[in-house]
């Protein structure tokens, strides 16, 4: 259980400093009210555990390298979530936001090129996110450049 802590952690510090440092490399784009619109979607299945205001999620996703793919996986993550939320009838805060945090770890595992093949995974529940996350990620995601990263 603390490796997964220590791994979040170092998760979310790789990402906040990629993300302080996104707008000396890729500027800022503004995202469409359309874009706009999806991100409230996001927000309202992710009620009660994305606790960020909307301009600040709309301002992060517009420092990414890409909007439109970061706004994707936002879907994908929220969708998945969602899903397994119902389907396994989790309840309980805590929970959830767990559930969560696995979606998001999940997700950085796609993009990190992990479980090329069908759902390769050592839990039951790593492998129902991921096949949640393969179905609402567009066609391609996983090829896309700007989806996948290198650690090479």
């Amino acid at each position: 259980m603390k490796s997964r802590g220590l791994f979040l952690f170092g998760f979310i510090f790789i990402f906040l400093g990629a993300s302080v440092h996104a707008d000396e490399y890729y500027g800022s784009r503004h995202l469409t009210a359309q874009q706009i619109e999806r991100v409230k979607a996001v927000k309202d299945l992710l009620e009660g555990i994305d606790k960020d205001p909307l301009w600040k999620t709309v301002r992060e996703l517009e420092k990414t390298r890409d909007p439109e793919i970061n706004l994707q996986m936002k879907e994908a993550m929220a969708k998945a979530y969602t899903d397994i939320v119902h389907e396994i009838n989790v309840q309980g805060q805590k929970k959830k936001e767990w559930l969560y945090s696995m979606v998001c770890l999940n997700m950085a595992y796609l993009q990190f090129g992990g479980s090329q093949g069908k759902y390769g995974s050592t839990t039951e529940l790593n492998r129902l996110i991921r096949q949640k996350l393969k179905e609402y990620l567009p066609p391609n995601a996983l090829k896309q450049p700007g989806f996948v990263y290198s650690l090479e």
